[in-house]
């Protein structure tokens, strides 16, 4: 069994990271890894026939914070918030570390639209103790659908 405290500290994870990325924070985003992590956003069917063809693909921090300063320095061409919103964690023990799944939803805001859906999908993550802090050792974010907006630029 997992320990409340662990699945709180996960929860903050999730948070954090979420914030991050809603908040345009991405330097803070890619403190939420570890120095060998992974980050993938990948489509259903790519992830369910074991193909790891990537949307995005980041293969240790250096590439993370290279995501990271890339995103902050785009221009998107309206004002636009995002909201990540995080349901249906599951956490299970694996070793040294934690297996966890989520649901994801994330929602867009421009001055002239009404909010929609961008993208939805389930994070499929190992999540390590690294010193004091639990960070992702790697996140795999899998799409529902293979329709995107015009440029996925934002990490999700």
């Amino acid at each position: 069994a997992v320990s409340a405290d662990v699945r709180f500290g996960i929860m903050d994870l999730y948070a954090a990271y979420s914030a991050a990325l809603d908040e345009g924070r991405y330097q803070d985003w890619a403190e939420c890894f570890t120095a060998n992590a992974e980050y993938r956003l990948t489509t259903k069917e790519n992830h369910d026939r074991g193909l790891p063809i990537g949307i995005i693909y980041c293969d240790g921090k250096g590439m993370i914070q290279d995501r990271a300063f890339t995103t902050s320095e785009t221009t998107i061409s309206q004002p636009r918030s995002l909201r990540h919103i995080v349901s249906g964690m599951s956490v299970q023990a694996d070793g040294d570390g934690y297996r966890v799944g989520a649901d994801f939803l994330i929602l867009q805001t421009m001055l002239d639209r009404m909010t929609e859906i961008v993208m939805s999908g389930r994070y499929i993550d190992r999540v390590v103790v690294d010193g004091e802090r639990l960070l992702f050792a790697s996140r795999v974010c899998v799409t529902d659908t293979l329709l995107y907006p015009t440029s996925v630029v934002a990490p999700v």
